[in-house]
């Protein structure tokens, strides 16, 4: 079945306060009781009231726990369970082997007012798309094109391997490090920074095959030398020419 994404609108206001606190608000600037209400309360002036809260709104520093402590609850009763690895739960995506059981989850979901926006295409900066053996395709080659054209390397020549042999060379003219400013074309430590920050997140998701140069490579952020600025390079140039491979699940 194609995942689908969905959406919480006004996710916060939907959980119930705790009961053993009462929170109260200024009047909002502009607010006016009417003044039947305000004889009845006994005050005479806006000033005088507050207003109590009787759910949880946006701004509290609470309503994000709230809202999380519904979602689990809801979700537990279904008989899911929290993943021991990642427990928490940013953005979500639902899919399944049986439509029937999709709609099920659902219509479970109802009193979230959780709504079925759309078939999901995107995920986390991700691109998704299902086959109809069953396999989901993962592929981020919107982000990494988006990177080369950031760092002026569209057109960059692709390389084998993220990695080279030489890259654990170091020799006198290799081994100094990067200026901390200079001109166009000039490799620099912010630079590195933003060349080697770029790719983090496509190594993470979907390009495990980089994972290893990206580890190296973001050792030395820091004091990066001449050894590290060709090794950020070799890996951009390298997903330049391998970023419509895709994650096969």
């Amino acid at each position: 079945m194609s995942p689908r994404s969905t959406a919480t609108p006004n996710a916060y206001v939907i959980a119930q306060k705790e009961a053993e606190l009462d929170i109260f608000l200024r009047l909002p600037r502009g607010m006016v009781i009417p003044e039947d209400v305000r004889k009845r309360l006994g005050v005479t002036k806006n000033s005088e009231l507050v207003l109590v809260l009787t759910k949880a709104l946006y701004g509290l520093k609470q309503a994000g726990r709230l809202w999380n402590q519904l979602f689990h609850k809801s979700l537990i009763k279904l008989g899911f369970a929290p993943s021991l690895t990642d427990m928490c739960v940013v953005d979500r995506m639902d899919t399944g082997m049986q439509q029937l059981a999709i709609d099920a989850f659902f219509g479970e979901l109802t009193e979230l007012f959780i709504k079925d926006v759309s078939p999901a295409s995107k995920l986390l900066s991700m691109r998704v798309t299902y086959s109809e053996v069953k396999v989901y395709d993962f592929d981020q080659e919107q982000a990494i094109t988006e990177m080369l054209r950031e760092h002026g390397m569209v057109s960059a020549h692709s390389v084998r391997t993220p990695i080279s042999a030489e890259s654990n060379k170091i020799d006198e003219a290799s081994d100094a490090l990067l200026p901390r400013s200079g001109g166009d074309g000039v490799g620099t430590v912010r630079k590195f920074q933003s060349l080697v920050g770029s790719p983090m997140w496509v190594a993470r998701c979907t390009r495990s095959d980089i994972a290893f140069a990206m580890h190296k490579a973001s050792r030395r952020t820091h004091s990066p030398t001449m050894v590290d600025w060709k090794l950020g390079m070799r890996v951009a140039c390298y997903v330049a020419g391998t970023k419509h491979l895709r994650l096969k699940m």
